[in-house]
């Protein structure tokens, strides 16, 4: 799943190292007698590559087209084709900052529901005037996430679109998807799988910041030495983090995203300091090497690269022998 082969990770050891391809089999089997059957040998050469810093690839995460219970709390620029399942009345709100209206229109697909919260003025209208129906279908762009993982929220700002029942777009019935966790092993993933994962990590990226509004989450930019947020106006931000690491667990790897709290749960600090300096991860990239996690999530499907991906929303670190005990346990079950 790593989408590079074992191969060219070797040629490009010695392209940078200057170093034979013996020498880089003998430090990957070191690594797999240090891990025993916790890593495969795709992942022992990630594990190597990182140590003699060689950067393997590229961290470049496209924009994608989500089913609805792969969306998470805390993801930007969304998009997903959905049917309206309900609409709701418009309502006006006022705090200390600012004034507005708001709608909350309820919409699915397949795979479950979400609320999509309105908060742009042209769609409010667009809403208020009949235009959106039940058994509409939408597609959405650039929404962000908030909301629990239970019943997630879509929010539609100023930088959102909404496409009412594009031509050539089809969406099944929304149902309510149930979410239930359980350990799975990476080899026997399935699109859309809600599970945990136990595995050992053999690759880390840096970390990438966006600056959010503290409030709603969304991703705000500099404009003229102010920051804006299309819900909340002048905003002082937040800089927020995402992280990717690769996980192993002997029969195949994933690439797991993380976000927010998530990043200094996995670096036990605060991960703003490497904001502008890439270099000083090198020592925190070091001690997440090898580390054994227990994973909770969602498989994600990216269709650019075809390749799953999986979407952190709880991570805790585990011991070798209870990653070698789940292992027993599904050999049990099997056999």
């Amino acid at each position: 799943m790593f989408g590079i082969s074992y191969t060219d990770i070797v040629n490009k050891i010695k392209t940078e190292k200057s170093i034979s391809e013996e020498q880089i089999e003998s430090l990957v089997k070191k690594k797999l007698e240090q891990y025993g059957d916790l890593i495969s040998k795709d992942g022992a050469i990630h594990i190597v590559a990182n140590e003699l810093r060689v950067k393997v690839f590229d961290d470049n995460i496209p924009n994608r087209v989500f089913k609805v219970e792969n969306i998470l709390p805390g993801m930007n620029f969304v998009n997903v084709d959905a049917k309206v399942v309900s609409v709701g009345e418009v309502r006006s709100f006022k705090t200390d900052k600012r004034e507005g209206r708001v709608v909350n229109i309820v919409v699915g697909d397949e795979t479950g529901l979400v609320r999509l919260v309105i908060w742009d003025e042209k769609y409010i209208k667009v809403v208020e005037e009949g235009k959106i129906k039940i058994e509409d279908i939408l597609r959405i762009k650039n929404a962000y996430s908030k909301g629990s993982d239970a019943f997630p929220e879509l929010h539609i700002g100023s930088r959102s679109l909404l496409n009412i029942n594009p031509e050539g777009v089809q969406v099944k019935d929304p149902v309510m998807q149930k979410r239930h966790y359980g350990l799975k092993r990476i080899v026997d993933l399935k699109d859309n799988d809600s599970v945990d994962i136990i595995g050992t990590i053999v690759q880390v990226f840096e970390p990438r910041f966006y600056s959010a509004c503290k409030d709603c989450g969304k991703k705000v930019e500099l404009n003229d030495g102010i920051f804006n947020c299309g819900t909340h106006g002048q905003i002082v931000p937040i800089e927020v983090p995402i992280l990717n690491v690769f996980l192993d667990d002997g029969s195949d790897n994933i690439r797991v995203v993380m976000f927010r709290d998530l990043v200094g749960k996995l670096i036990e600090g605060d991960p703003i300091k490497f904001r502008e300096n890439n270099e000083a991860f090198e020592e925190v990239r070091s001690n997440i090497l090898g580390k054994q996690l227990k994973v909770s999530g969602r498989v994600s499907k990216n269709a650019m690269f075809d390749r799953f991906e999986f979407m952190a929303q709880d991570i805790s670190e585990v011991d070798a022998q209870e990653v070698a005990d789940n292992l027993l346990k599904e050999i049990d079950t099997k056999y």
